[in-house]
């Protein structure tokens, strides 16, 4: 196991990762970037990427692809081709796990969601499974108040991750485990890593805290009752975490996703997200040893 962050392919961002002593990165990529399947000679560009991040004793975990709503009925087939030159490019490059989002008919019930999804996602599984890949799903919901409502996230609550595993019956799809969106729902994360653990292909090392005092007060609808920071800042127990992710068989790597932190975040002061990002990896580093 490994540690690392989310990132777009910034030699900058790989100097900064090494100086560090981070080993890993979930790198995101899509139809803007030059090795995306469709440039002109991008089998040759993502062949560099690699060698390059190689090079730097950097893994990539995870591409990082399609973080949309599939079940937009406007960008539906464009979103079906962007899901299957994600699993194209992982399979060129080596990645084992592609990432992104399940989508959902927003402003329905999530359950309405489920005959949408089994179309999309079956077919999805079959590529993914021809070509090596796994898929893997986050579960933010993407709705008010860190919340499913009117998010467009069908794969966002426990009881819908039961749901979409049982009707899609491939192990090519899986969960991008975030704690962060499982705090929010006030969810044990630890619980749902002994119930889903083997479906857990990559893990978004991000946090959250819940201010109770806002909370009692204002109740969960109110700016700043919960919050995402990064690991060590917030209220999951990483140590059991990391503990039951082995126990589980988890064998890719946790990439912090950042941007998030209300404090160290680039919009306060220049820098502040780096400081993030090194603190988070210091946490992280008392119960990993990087491979």
């Amino acid at each position: 196991m490994r540690i690392g962050f989310m990132m777009s392919y910034d030699k900058e961002r790989v100097e900064f990762a090494k100086k560090v002593g981070f080993k890993s990165c979930e790198l995101r990529a899509g139809v803007n970037d030059d090795f995306f399947p469709g440039k002109d000679g991008w089998e040759t560009k993502a062949k560099e990427v690699v060698e390059y991040y190689k090079a730097n004793d950097i893994r990539i975990s995870c591409l990082a692809g399609f973080y949309v709503n599939h079940m937009d009925p406007e960008k539906e087939e464009d979103y079906k081709k962007l899901v299957r030159n994600v699993i194209i490019l992982a399979e060129k490059m080596g990645v084992p796990v592609v990432a992104g989002f399940s989508g959902r008919i927003v402003g329905k019930p999530l359950e309405e969601s489920i005959q949408k999804f089994v179309e999309i996602w079956s077919e999805h599984a079959k590529f993914a499974e021809a070509h090596g890949v796994k898929i893997a799903f986050e579960h933010c919901p993407m709705g008010y108040f860190h919340t499913p409502c009117n998010g467009i996230n069908f794969m966002s609550t426990p009881k819908m991750w039961e749901i979409g595993f049982s009707e899609v019956k491939s192990e090519a799809i899986g969960l991008e485990w975030d704690p962060s969106h499982l705090i929010c729902q006030f969810i044990d994360p630890v619980i749902t890593i002994r119930d889903f653990g083997k479906r857990i292909y990559h893990v978004h090392a991000k946090d959250a805290h819940i201010n109770w005092d806002i909370v009692k007060k204002y109740g969960i609808w109110h700016h700043g009752a919960i919050e995402h920071c990064f690991p060590g800042l917030g209220d999951t127990d990483w140590r059991l975490c990391i503990k039951e992710l082995i126990r589980a068989g988890y064998k890719n790597d946790l990439n912090i996703e950042g941007w998030h932190d209300a404090v160290y975040h680039d919009r306060v002061a220049k820098g502040k997200e780096d400081e993030g990002l090194i603190i988070a990896f210091r946490h992280l580093s008392q119960f990993v040893v990087q491979d």
